[in-house]
């Protein structure tokens, strides 16, 4: 008490009534400032000597504050100053602060900031002074736990009663602290999917909509796909479009600004060229991001870059091994075809049609209508099955019921499974080589039977020289001319006997298999 009889003794009462517990000052000639006496106000409402009860709210000019009824009721927390310090306070900024109405109502509105966040918030007050402002973000201070993150937002506010000279300020906090914390859970996912992306091997871009000039995002692979830094592309320095092969370029700038009205997602391949000139292809992949529950507006355009250029190298290759076999195969003079297992046709070069004296269609033509004995066709399947290829010298009808040797050479053809198995094979006409053969054997016949009617047919005329030599002799010797027709007889007889047989076929040439899908001939006596 002898602080309240120290103050008191430099006011002059002007008013007090008892009954309605009111308490006026007026601090003239006391020397007292206005920040002072509103200390001193305070501190007397707060040990109970002046009080606003419910009767204020009967007599609103007597309220310093109106429609307290109302801000009771707010969910927000509301906090009414005036000269920095609190004068009010509703039930839900106790229940933010975690203080009672006692603890609050008095104090510097700053000693409920944490010192981290004081200045952010004296500045922002100081600037309700000449301007509107919006709004701030800080903890309030709590004495149990870390504190609550609030929404900060004041406006000047006219005072009645014993603070109308005083300047006040109303300000509505916001407890945000459940949304921020899903700010900094959703700032620690972006984190963890960034370092995810800058970890793909892919070039991840994102630009605005209708703008392929704006880029939003790049991740890191930038830098080694196209050989340039994050920075270059993010500030401008350097484009993707700077990076496209010229003769590209006018279908990608297409492509791109074809997103989002022309196309929603699609793809394309390209080549690019590094900043170490060298070539590469990638493939990009745009899709647009609509803005949720946004009616079809476009957020923004990701696109995404893969090195392709292996890939793209063997696929030149294989595209290029397959123009060489088109060409191989077109241009054969030996019979390329494949089959399904029944035998129906499912493919067949020219020198094949011309061969079986067949036009374009293959739709009707089985290959089993040109076997002499169907029995081959079978026998070559059996081995097939078995083997997976084989080789066989068959005889086939063709055009005009001519009969030619062929030698097929078949594979079994690599299918997924459960597709129906088919068969690649080449045909060769060995027609005119069988018959070179046939002849060359007879040629080995005849000089052989040469040979054994070479000796025979010299004795023959040596003795015939002979007889006709002893007949112009005088006189004349029947007995050696006898002999020497002997000797003709004989050697007769032994030009006779295998002419003979050449002659009544006790031989024959036969086409034998040499056991490798050829044909050899040989002399078979009977």
């Amino acid at each position: 008490m002898s602080i309240l009889m120290f103050l008191c003794r430099n006011i002059v009462l002007n008013i007090f009534d008892k009954n309605k517990h009111r308490l006026a000052f007026s601090h003239r000639g006391t020397g007292l400032s206005d920040e002072m006496l509103l200390d001193i106000k305070l501190s007397f409402q707060h040990i109970g000597i002046m009080k606003n009860d419910n009767h204020d709210d009967k007599f609103p000019s007597a309220n310093p504050i109106a429609c307290r009824n109302v801000l009771s009721l707010l969910t927000e927390g509301i906090a009414v100053l005036t000269k920095g310090r609190v004068i009010y306070a509703n039930s839900a900024l106790c229940e933010i602060s975690g203080k009672n109405r006692g603890e609050i109502i008095g104090c510097k509105f700053l000693d409920l900031v944490p010192e981290a966040d004081r200045r952010l918030v004296s500045d922002y007050l100081r600037q309700l002074e000449v301007a509107s402002v919006g709004t701030i973000d800080f903890r309030l201070q709590r004495t149990a736990s870390a504190g609550r993150w609030v929404r900060l937002r004041a406006s000047s506010l006219t005072l009645r009663g014993i603070y109308a000279d005083a300047p006040g300020i109303c300000c509505s906090m916001t407890d945000i602290t459940e949304f921020q914390d899903r700010i900094v859970e959703l700032q620690r996912d972006n984190r963890r999917v960034r370092g995810h992306l800058d970890d793909t091997e892919s070039v991840l871009i994102s630009f605005a909509p209708y703008d392929a000039n704006d880029i939003l995002m790049v991740n890191r692979y930038v830098e080694a796909l196209l050989g340039c830094s994050v920075k270059d592309i993010m500030n401008g320095e350097r484009h993707l479009f700077d990076f496209v092969h010229p003769d590209h370029l006018s279908q990608v700038m297409a492509f791109y600004n074809g997103f989002p009205e022309t196309h929603e997602s699609a793809e394309m391949e390209y080549m690019i060229i590094r900043n170490d000139r060298q070539n590469r292809w990638v493939r990009d992949m745009g899709h647009t991001q609509f803005v949720e529950r946004g009616g079809g507006m476009p957020r923004r355009i990701d696109h995404t870059l893969v090195d392709i250029t292996d890939q793209k190298i063997k696929e030149l290759e294989l595209r290029e091994e397959r123009r060489k076999l088109s060409s191989i195969i077109k241009n054969s003079t030996d019979m390329i075809y494949r089959v399904d297992k029944a035998g129906n046709f499912l493919d067949l070069n020219p020198a094949g049609m011309q061969l079986l004296g067949v036009s374009n269609d293959l739709s009707r033509l089985n290959i089993l209508d040109f076997y002499v004995n169907p029995l081959q066709r079978e026998i070559l399947l059996r081995q097939l099955e078995e083997k997976g290829k084989t080789q066989q010298l068959v005889k086939w009808k063709v055009a005009g019921d001519q009969v030619i040797d062929v030698v097929v050479n078949a594979i079994v053809e690599k299918s997924t499974p459960g597709a129906m198995a088919t068969f690649q094979g080449i045909a060769h006409n060995v027609t005119r080589t069988l018959e070179l053969q046939k002849l060359d054997t007879i040629k080995k016949i005849a000089g052989g039977l040469s040979d054994s009617i070479n000796t025979p047919l010299m004795t023959l005329a040596i003795n015939m020289q002979m007889a006709r030599d002893a007949l112009e002799s005088n006189p004349v010797d029947k007995a050696v001319i006898l002999q020497y027709l002997d000797e003709m007889e004989k050697a007769y007889s032994k030009i006779v006997s295998p002419m003979t047989v050449v002659r009544d076929k006790h031989w024959q040439i036969h086409e034998v298999s040499d056991g490798s899908g050829g044909t050899i001939y040989e002399i078979k006596e009977e």
